[in-house]
């Protein structure tokens, strides 16, 4: 008789700074009900995978699950897999860091359900073949991979029912290619259709062995699943007609296969992700619509896609880094403290703690964004931003750091040299080569990015906003890369484009009379926002200056902007002075711009003040001006606004001598996940505006202070 192996396993992933609510919500909606079930079917085994974030918050609420999952484990019915702890990508990680992030999995695993790991869930399956040797060195025999890594090698539909080896400087990996089919198929598909793929690959010769590896929120959590999976039955459905199939079908985790089934033969597989992944990540929006366009086309004719697909692939996980510069950001920032926290192990200083903040930092879903990831969800950011600066203010006080030092280097490998400026309070990074911008400000106090903002750019999925539904009505369960539905109607008259990413420190020239309003857009008379800026640093007085010749309106224009920083402030000081160098009067509104982002669009306890009172629209996600009252007093008066937030206990300020009003704004970006398209809250943009008239040889001079506060309980 025919027969086949069925190798089935879940992946069972909370980012890192997620809701409690989500967490609790995806527990009782698929993490309780899948496994309560599973456990009625003893002869469906099967394998699981839960990063150390999830399992950490189960053990916390919910004890009883992990004494239920002990249990099956015991009974020899669940493996357990491993993984990076704070389900990085691994191979865009430090060495020593790869290794912890599996170890402290593995013994986690270990102590909490007693089973030592052998194989591993690599986090959105990026595969690159130097990893074959780090899995080793850290004890893991297997890992999971999609089918598609297998085609790209060049292999072909029936040599994927098995598992093969790998190796990478002579040390050895198994690798077990994922059924796309069955990925597909459940559970959006009849229970029958998963046995028609079983069926088709069982064979009365050798043990072929078919793997089943995907999302376990799959099962009750992605939207319209839940009524479809339990109350609908098709779960207890899918394990009964398993069970009754079990004649002919085995059932063994990942594990087993290993110990009763050879190997198929050795490959070595390119570097990639799932296919999806790869499209989103090609690094812009048109990229991904010709390549969409392209699949489509090639889908036409069966034949000829069926033998030619394995030659046609999307784009490669590290072009996140391209594609958003704040991922990149993030990326970077995490990799200076890494090596500032092994150069300090490297010199016996205790840096436990401070290594574990930075690996809780490395979670991977704010670095990449599809239907999945967080790049544009800021809790999701912060969460990973404030890991890292609690890291770096175990580094500083590792280091013994006094004063304000300095860094110039590429920091972030765009082969220009940025700023670097430390303090037991700050971290400033500046970038001199793009208007001398400031990328992020860390506050350490409270361990938060003030500056953790994304920047509006085109994505691929704009162009289908508009054919979107809006509302509560149902629709077939499908597969999460199909239907599409808004969250609120009217979405696509709100995409706006950046043409510059946004941060602090950004200076703009605009008409005179007129404000800035990025919704509707404003006309730029200067070209300081992207120009290189030639910069020095002043140890003595803690001062870096920037000074950039542009022009504005055709106009020959000198900026000098000084940024001012001493060891134990929380005030950040910048001065500016404008000369012109034309021998033409200029007249125009001068902008600096910063952005801030205090987490909620119009939470109550997050608010707009000036002279100690709420704005009449406070909140966050506000638009307007305020301005001093009429008659002037004259030179030297001070504009203030101050961004509050009662939840952080932080309180941002900026007081802007003689400027003539301050506008602020919300940036929002409209984006996908899987629950549809949505507007999100990304930041406050606040813009100090001075009116200037400039004759010929002129000097204009201004100050701001930007205040950070701890406020008190």
């Amino acid at each position: 008789m025919k027969s086949v192996i069925f190798s089935f396993a879940t992946h069972n992933h909370q980012p890192l700074g997620n809701f409690e609510h989500v967490f609790e919500d995806s527990f009782k909606k698929s993490y309780l009900p899948f496994f309560a079930l599973a456990a009625k079917y003893p002869k469906f085994r099967f394998a699981a995978h839960f990063s150390g974030i999830l399992l950490e918050w189960i053990e916390a609420k919910h004890p009883e699950h992990i004494a239920r999952l002990g249990g099956m484990v015991a009974s020899g019915q669940l493996e357990i897999i491993s993984g990076g702890y704070y389900e990085p990508i691994l191979s865009v990680i430090p060495s020593q860091d790869q290794q912890a992030q599996i170890a402290l999995l593995s013994q986690k695993i270990e102590t909490l359900l007693r089973t030592k790991a052998r194989g591993m869930w690599l986090a959105e399956r990026v595969w690159e073949q130097a990893l074959a040797s780090v899995l080793n060195n850290a004890g893991i025999r297997y890992v999971l991979l999609d089918d598609t890594h297998f085609l790209y090698a060049g292999l072909h539909e029936d040599d994927l029912t098995g598992y093969y080896l790998t190796e990478d400087k002579g040390k050895t990996l198994a690798v077990f290619p994922i059924s796309k089919a069955l990925r597909y198929a459940i559970p959006f598909m009849n229970v029958d259709e998963t046995i028609r793929i079983l069926r088709d690959a069982a064979s009365e010769h050798g043990n072929p062995v078919v793997t089943f590896g995907d999302d376990g929120e799959k099962f009750g959590v992605w939207p319209r699943t839940y009524d479809h999976v339990y109350n609908d039955g098709w779960l207890e459905e899918f394990f009964r007609k398993l069970s009754e199939n079990s004649d002919w079908i085995t059932f063994l985790p990942p594990g087993e296969v290993l110990e009763r089934v050879q190997p198929r033969g050795r490959i070595y597989l390119p570097t990639a992700s799932y296919a999806e992944m790869m499209q989103w990540s090609l690094p812009t929006a048109d990229a991904i619509q010709n390549y969409e366009r392209f699949l489509h086309e090639l889908d036409e004719d069966k034949a000829r896609w069926q033998q030619y697909r394995s030659f046609v692939r999307g784009g490669y996980w590290r072009n996140f880094f391209v594609k958003y510069p704040e991922s990149n950001q993030l990326h970077k920032h995490a990799l200076r403290t890494s090596a500032r926290i092994e150069k300090l192990a490297a010199a016996g200083k205790n840096v436990g703690e401070a290594r574990r903040e930075l690996l809780r930092s490395q979670c991977n879903d704010p670095y990449w964004h599809g239907i999945f990831g967080g790049v544009y969800l800021s809790n999701l950011r912060h969460a990973n931003y404030s890991a890292l600066v609690k890291a770096d203010a175990l580094a500083d006080k590792a280091e013994g750091l006094r004063g304000v030092r300095m860094e110039a280097s590429d920091f972030d490998c765009d082969g220009a040299e940025e700023v670097i400026l430390e303090s037991r309070v700050f971290s400033i990074y500046v970038k001199p080569s793009v208007g001398g911008m400031i990328a992020e400000i860390d506050f350490k106090p409270r361990a938060f990015n003030a500056t953790n903002i994304v920047s509006r750019r085109k994505e691929d999925y704009h162009a289908k906003i508009a054919q979107a539904y809006h509302g509560e009505g149902s629709v077939a369960t499908a597969s999460i890369h199909d239907g599409l539905q808004a969250k609120e109607a009217g979405l696509e008259k709100l995409l706006v484009y950046d043409w510059y990413r946004h941060g602090c420190l950004i200076e703009h020239f605009l008409p005179p009379e007129s404000s800035p309003d990025r919704q509707r857009g404003f006309e730029e008379l200067g070209n300081f926002v992207t120009s290189a800026f030639e910069w020095g640093w002043n140890k003595k007085e803690g001062l870096l200056r920037l000074t950039c010749m542009g022009s504005v309106a055709g106009k020959s224009i000198r900026m000098t902007k000084e940024l001012g920083l001493s060891s134990a402030s929380q005030d950040l000081k910048v001065t500016y002075s404008l000369t012109n160098e034309s021998d033409e009067f200029v007249r125009f509104n001068f902008a600096s711009e910063w952005a801030f982002h205090l987490l909620a669009p119009d939470a109550p306890d997050r608010y707009y003040e000036s002279n100690g009172q709420k704005l009449a629209w406070p909140a966050m996600n506000s638009s307007g001006s305020i301005s001093l009252p009429l008659p002037r007093s004259g030179a030297g008066e001070r504009l203030n606004i101050r961004l509050v937030d009662e939840y952080l206990k932080l309180a941002i300020g900026i007081e802007a001598q003689d400027a003539d009003e301050i506008v602020r704004f919300p940036l929002e970006t409209i984006s996908m996940s899987e629950g549809g398209f949505e507007r999100m809250f990304q930041g406050s943009i606040v813009m100090p505006v001075w009116n200037v008239e400039l004759a010929p040889g002129a000097e204009w001079n201004t100050q701001l202070i930007v205040t950070f506060e701890q406020l008190s309980s």
